[in-house]
Parts: C-alpha cells; sequence; structure tokens
C-alpha cells in the first residue's frame, strides 16, 4: 500500500471520527467513590461479617466436640495400655480405642467437608450481592445517563476488579451486541436454538 493511500485512509477516518464525536458526550463516573458511598455496601458487608460470624462460632462448637471426642480416644488409648487390666480387657480397650479413632477421624472429615460448605455459600453469597450492588450501579447510572443525555459513560475508579465494565452506560443505538451475536450464532445448529 502506498504512503499517500495509507495518510489518505487515516484522514478519511479522522474526519469520520471527528464528524461522529460531535454527537458524542461523554461522563466519568469514581466507581470506587459510589461503592464507598452506596448504603447498601456497607449493608452487604455486614451481612457477610455476620455470615462469617455464625460458621466461626458454628466451627468453634465443632472444634470443642471434635477436642472432646479426641479426649475420650487418648483416654481409651491409655485404659488399653495399662498393664492392671487383664489381656482380655485391654484388647476390648483397644478395640474401643480404635473405634474413637475412627470416630475422630469421620468428625475430623465432617468438619473439613463443613469448612469447604460453608466458604462456598459465602463466595457464592458475596457473588449475588456483588452482582446485586452491580445492577443497582448500572441502573442509576443508566438514569442518570438519559437525564443527562450522555452517550457514554465511562468507569473512573477501582472497581474492575468488583465486577462492573469499564464502560458502564452506552446510548442503546451504539451497542451492536446483537449483530454480533448473529455473525457468532450464524452456523449454530437448529436444534440448539430452541
Amino acid at each position: 500500500m502506498s504512503k499517500f493511500l495509507t495518510i489518505s485512509l487515516i484522514l478519511v477516518g479522522l474526519t469520520a471520527a471527528t464528524a461522529g464525536a460531535a454527537e458524542l458526550k461523554v461522563a466519568v463516573v469514581d466507581t470506587a467513590r459510589i461503592l464507598k458511598d452506596y448504603y447498601k455496601t456497607e449493608l452487604a458487608e455486614q451481612h457477610i461479617q455476620q455470615q462469617i460470624g455464625d460458621f466461626t462460632a458454628e466451627r468453634d462448637k465443632m472444634m470443642a466436640q471434635h477436642r472432646k471426642i479426641k479426649q475420650e480416644f487418648e483416654t481409651i488409648r491409655a485404659e488399653s495400655q495399662n498393664k492392671a487390666l487383664t489381656e482380655a480387657a485391654r484388647e476390648k480397650k483397644k478395640e474401643q480405642a480404635e473405634e474413637k479413632l475412627a470416630e475422630v477421624i469421620d468428625f475430623e472429615k465432617t468438619i473439613q467437608e463443613k469448612a469447604a460448605s460453608r466458604k462456598k455459600e459465602l463466595e457464592g453469597e458475596g457473588r449475588k450481592i456483588q452482582g446485586e450492588l452491580g445492577k443497582a450501579i448500572r441502573e442509576a447510572i443508566r438514569v442518570t445517563s438519559e437525564k443527562g443525555g450522555y452517550t457514554l459513560v465511562l468507569a473512573d475508579g477501582g472497581l474492575l476488579g468488583n465486577g462492573l465494565e469499564s464502560v458502564l452506560y452506552v446510548d442503546p443505538k451504539m451497542d451492536v451486541t446483537a449483530d454480533v451475536l448473529k455473525i457468532l450464532n450464524a452456523d449454530k445448529p437448529a436444534a440448539a436454538r430452541e
């Protein structure tokens, strides 16, 4: 491609961009401040902290029960080694100790499973709350944008890691998602479309 043609294409592109920019009204939103000052953020944090507190209390109760079972095992095991007992009595204590040890191991597994389950629940609850906050924030930005006549709202803050996109609002006339999906789904089997 010749330099002249390349420069001409760039100039045409810049002219088109400048002409389109006259219609563009852009706003910026400080997303970190929105999260900090939105009252539901604090409520969500309190809710999660309450659930963490509930889980901690539940875990502490289970750990106390675990210590009790383990102590019972240690006592029975010590009795199984008592030379003052008959061989048959020591053998019976050994069996009881093995049963108690199995109980200790099973209870440890229960604690681990419960902890994994609660962790998963907390993470799911966190994602759900984050999604609800994000939805409410996006809706408020949409309403504000429509009232102010903004066609594009950009994020100015550290919220991107919290689930919101860098572009928070675009005039629906600028949205080409449906056109892109038509291209992407053009070769989708008919049975999968239904």
